[in-house]
């Protein structure tokens, strides 16, 4: 990781010049324990002044497809830091500093709190890689499709412990917060190794309807019956899903095509709140 990282300081300090404050590297691919075919390197770029869209496009195409880029200014990531939000916890706990000046330093001191903020920021991502599986699994990309599964509960997962005062990080740290939480923590030690290994086409979908239940479980819904609705899905082209809460009811909004090309356009009841 580190041979990787060094060239990246490097070629920013060339494009970014005096203006560079920090480069943190975070998620899973810092963790060797963690990391997977399908992981890709996140980095926040932090600047003492705001940079154009052009360049912060310049420097997404420099470090290529597999590194996801994030440009602030410093004023900007201070805001998020006293705000509670997920990528402040992510950065100061979670992160690698590959580079950082004496303005950054006095950052990394701060904490941020964890706060409803932080939460429903979890929770939305938590229903997001829920519905992104699902669209995966329909366009017949498996291994997506489990990533995704993965991501869910590990957000999920995140969210239960952040209830109660803790931000886990590492797939290690997520799977000590879910011990309280009954067959969550089982399914997420399942999937953690389906995404590493892969999983037989025959528990696909069981797999997937247990990792789904788990994530509407922890962020506070009934379980649903997946395994009919995941077949119908996989017979349609898909082209969006989304998740959304109304009511106290989450609704899941499929739009696509039948296998007669007739368009679909449906929303359809997935479970009933349980807990705020």
């Amino acid at each position: 990781m580190s041979s990787q990282l060094l060239p990246v300081h490097e070629a920013l300090r060339n494009v970014l010049g005096k203006n560079l404050s920090a480069v943190i590297a975070y998620g899973s691919m810092i963790r060797p324990e963690d990391r997977a075919q399908v992981s890709e390197l996140n980095l926040l770029i932090l600047v003492k002044e705001k940079v154009p869209a052009a360049l912060r496009g310049q420097i997404a195409e420099m470090l290529g497809s597999n590194v996801s880029t994030i440009v602030l200014d410093l004023e900007s990531f201070r805001r998020m830091v006293s705000e509670g939000e997920y990528l402040a916890h992510e950065v100061l706990s979670g992160g690698k500093v590959i580079y950082s000046d004496e303005e950054f330093e006095n950052l990394r001191a701060c904490k941020p709190p964890i706060n409803e903020r932080t939460l429903e920021y979890l929770r939305r991502h938590a229903l997001a890689c829920l519905a992104l599986s699902i669209e995966n699994l329909s366009a017949g990309r498996y291994v997506w499709s489990v990533n995704y599964a993965y991501r869910a509960v590990r957000s999920a997962a995140r969210f239960y412990a952040a209830c109660r005062g803790v931000l886990p990080f590492s797939d290690d740290e997520v799977a000590e917060a879910l011990k309280p939480a009954g067959s969550a923590a089982h399914v997420f030690a399942r999937v953690r190794e389906a995404r590493r290994v892969g999983v037989e086409a025959g528990e696909l979908h069981e797999l997937l309807a247990s990792c789904y239940n788990a994530v509407l479980e922890l962020l506070g819904y009934e379980r649903a019956e997946w395994w009919e609705a995941l077949r119908k899905v996989e017979a349609l082209f898909v082209s969006d899903v989304t998740l959304r809460e109304e009511g106290g009811v989450l609704y899941m909004a499929v739009k696509g095509v039948g296998k007669d090309k007739e368009t679909i356009d449906t929303s359809v009841p997935v479970a009933r709140r349980t807990r705020s």
